[in-house]
């Protein structure tokens, strides 16, 4: 018997009287191989990205990565790990010891290839390890961090890690044999031998290895499970194990967790196809209905007015593009968990009971694929929560395999970026390119994804930095991404394409040129920039007056007096401290019957409740009587996605992209005069107005210009030169013309001038 199979990998809990329950180490490295093994040969999108990155035949790559898996537990063989169940040590080794157990195992793991590769204990045939030692290591590394993080190079004292400290010459030499066997099955002959040379892998392994040390965590989560791979404590040839038990284990195990091997796309019958309640679609969406798609990564930027449709836009360009072979699904992040379930909402629920949610259309009919909410209350969501049970409303009306699968995959949001379809907040998806365990699993899961990210206006210039390193991680794994906004500084636009691109390793100058509004921004490798301007939605042509008011107490009255008049106002606060003054405001002035106050402190669910409020007082759907003279004091929460329709609009002074969002939540739906909802022709309200609660933009403005009038608001938006530029704008202008105006206006408050704000 191979001294491999002295060695214990998983065990059940010690129970008096009853002998322990073990898994032999072979076995559970065999079942995490087993698992890559079978994922691979499912989904064959995931085999040729691993191909495509590393310039390794599939058939080479594949032994690779299932030699690795095999061997991502090896650091188990240490008498330190063996030794954290005395009783399994004794029972296996008829030995003891008092080695603590103070390095993991997955650093070990690190440790022992290092050292044996060094030391020339260890080899692969047809590889000479002087020659391949920063391929094979760079491997290696990526494949022991399993547990999500880099393994540790130093010990608790800060010293390097002695070899002989941690594995004895018994454990070594089972480890070392292990390695001969498993490679022998796995790798056959012909082993990890390579068309390319070493110098010629070395950059691509590195690339890959974001990607590999995804795929070993995914694995190893599903290969540790011990329902699906049941303890075994007979010693077998590995050969048999791994034909009768580990393969069949893993089969089964990945049919029931639902992984997204790839659901079979469908192909999109135009814009009426995903939306067939839409009869007329908007220019913007007529554009990504017909725009050339390629094959390889892609990155769009669809700049367009609020309410032009850029969602819908984005859905049907995210079906094309995965139509194309750019991703199994998609990803949409948003800014916020109102947002996030307003959209999960929308596309995972009944349209109605003959009409199948919108996520399904992009799969063909009768398969299962999984849908998953991501962020960090989605418990308290109604729609999400009844997904993953299977049962009630909207999304399943049994227990079916996609509501199994979405159950696994919503058990953890490490794994939500998994699923086939997935919408969260933006945080979930930048948690992939920042130093945070598990941040490799992040990345593959969205690598197979379009990559779907609205309002990206709305992020400050930190995030904005992370969203950047984020197109590059996913430009590099070869994946594709849409951005939406509705106002767009050129730079920003810019700096987003400069990332994807040096994501393809493209380093050109890519600068955006044309200025022109609406527009679609298209960048791939082969064809560089395409800047491609769209015709203005009819809908959203319009203009808005604008008036700029310093005193608090007659923003009140001119929001009393609207009510009064059977107007639906909203008054817009930039911090939660104004919003609740603000609402204390106007009780006096309107009482409570007609005001809400909307932010994001609120507990959870409050929050959701008060949504759905807002939504019903002042959503697509609602009628005058639901609407009439109601007020509501809100922060930035209703600024960003939700499809808000107001009569008369309030807002703080805030930076000028903000104030064209904002301005579009003005008469965002046909009404007529009694603000009922019309199907057709033009809005029969007055003119909209937008009133502007700002300090007077002088041209003696000193440095405390906007903080003494907001002193709160002043750290939310630091660029003092830019608010003063956009209030100057504004009051010169007197009107928004939309979309006529939008680029000038953006462009001009984000100009140099902003951060120098005028000196008395």
């Amino acid at each position: 018997m191979p001294a491999y199979f002295k060695y214990w990998g998983k065990a059940a809990k010690a129970e008096e009287g009853k002998p322990t329950r073990y898994h032999l180490l072979p076995y559970h490295c065999l079942d995490v191989a087993a698992v890559g093994h079978v994922l691979l040969s499912m989904d064959d999108a995931l085999r040729h990205k691993f191909s495509a990155i590393t310039g390794l035949e599939e058939h080479v790559c594949y032994r690779w990565l299932a030699l690795f898996l095999a061997l991502h537990d090896i650091g188990k063989f240490s008498v330190t790990f063996q030794n954290l169940r005395p009783d399994l040590l004794e029972r296996l080794q008829s030995t003891d010891s008092s080695k603590p157990y103070t390095v993991r195992h997955d650093s070990l793991g690190n440790l022992f290839l290092k050292f044996s590769f060094e030391s020339e204990q260890l080899g692969f045939p047809g590889i000479s390890y002087g020659e391949w030692q920063d391929v094979v290591m760079t491997v290696v590394r990526a494949y022991t961090g399993h547990h999500g993080v880099p393994p540790q190079m130093k010990g608790p004292n800060g010293m390097p890690l002695n070899f002989s400290s941690f594995f004895g010459k018994e454990d070594s030499s089972a480890a070392a044999l292990y390695v001969q066997d498993a490679g022998a099955m796995l790798c056959g002959k012909l082993g990890l031998l390579a068309l390319l040379s070493p110098c010629e892998l070395e950059d691509p392994m590195k690339k890959a290895s974001w990607l590999m040390a995804g795929f070993v965590v995914l694995c190893d989560w599903i290969g540790s499970n011990s329902t699906w791979f049941p303890f075994c404590e007979e010693p077998m040839k590995l050969e048999e194990y791994w034909e009768h038990r580990a393969i069949p284990y893993a089969e089964k195990a990945i049919l029931e967790a639902g992984i997204n091997t790839g659901s079979p796309i469908a192909e999109l019958s135009g814009f009426s196809g995903l939306f067939p309640r839409i009869a007329s679609p908007t220019p913007l969406q007529r554009f990504v209905e017909q725009c050339p798609i390629r094959s390889s990564q892609q990155l769009f930027i669809l700049e367009d007015v609020t309410g032009s449709g850029k969602t819908e836009a984005a859905l049907l360009l995210a079906g094309r593009l995965m139509a194309a072979g750019c991703g199994k699904g998609f990803f949409m992040a948003l800014p916020t968990m109102a947002t996030s379930n307003a959209m999960f909402s929308r596309l995972a629920e009944k349209p109605s009971p003959d009409e199948l949610p919108v996520y399904l259309r992009f799969f063909e009919k009768k398969t299962e694929p999984s849908i998953v909410l991501a962020h960090g209350a989605r418990h308290l969501s109604e729609t999400f929560m009844a997904s993953v049970a299977g049962s009630g409303v909207g999304v399943a009306e049994e227990e079916s395999a996609s509501a199994q699968c979405s159950a696994w995959l919503a058990d953890n949001r490490k794994k939500a970026l998994l699923a086939d379809v997935g919408v969260g907040t933006l945080d979930q998806a930048l948690l992939a390119v920042l130093p945070a365990r598990f941040q490799a699993l992040r990345l593959l899961g969205l690598a197979s994804h379009v990559l779907i990210v609205d309002e990206v206006h709305a992020y400050d210039p930190y995030m904005n930095k992370l969203l950047q390193n984020l197109l590059g991680f996913h430009a590099a794994l070869g994946g594709s991404a849409i951005l939406l906004s509705a106002t767009l500084p050129t730079h920003v636009r810019g700096d987003f394409i400069a990332a994807f691109a040096r994501g393809c390793d493209d380093h050109q100058e890519l600068d955006p040129k044309i200025m022109r509004y609406p527009l679609a921004t298209a960048y791939s490798k082969d064809d560089g920039v395409r800047e491609m301007p769209v015709e203005a939605t009819t809908q959203r042509q319009c203009s808005v007056g604008v008036r700029l008011v310093a005193e608090e107490n007659e923003v009140v009255r001119l929001i009393a007096e609207a009510a009064s008049e059977g107007k639906c106002v909203c008054w817009i606060r930039n911090t939660v401290h104004d919003a609740l003054a603000g609402y204390a405001s106007m009780k006096d002035a309107v009482g409570e019957d007609g005001l809400m106050l909307f932010h994001a402190r609120f507990a959870m669910g409050d929050r959701l409740d008060i949504e759905k409020t807002v939504t019903a007082s002042f959503g697509r759907n609602s009628t005058a009587r639901e609407r009439r003279g109601k007020v509501l004091v809100a922060t930035q929460v209703v600024e960003q996605s939700l499809d808000l329709d107001f009569d008369l609009l309030v807002s703080d002074l805030a930076p000028m992209d903000l104030m064209i969002q904002r301005a579009g939540r003005l008469h965002r739906h046909l009404r007529d005069e009694h603000g009922n909802p019309l199907l057709e022709g033009p809005d029969r309200r007055e003119s909209p107005w937008m009133i502007i609660h700002v300090p007077v933009p002088e041209d003696s403005a000193g440095g405390n210009w906007y903080k003494s009038k907001f002193e709160k608001a002043a750290f939310v938006y630091p660029s003092h030169g830019c608010l003063w530029l956009t209030a100057r704008l504004l009051a010169d202008k007197g009107e928004l013309k939309m979309p006529d105006d939008a680029r000038e206006l953006i462009e001009a408050a984000f100009s140099e001038k902003a951060d120098r704000i005028p000196i008395p």
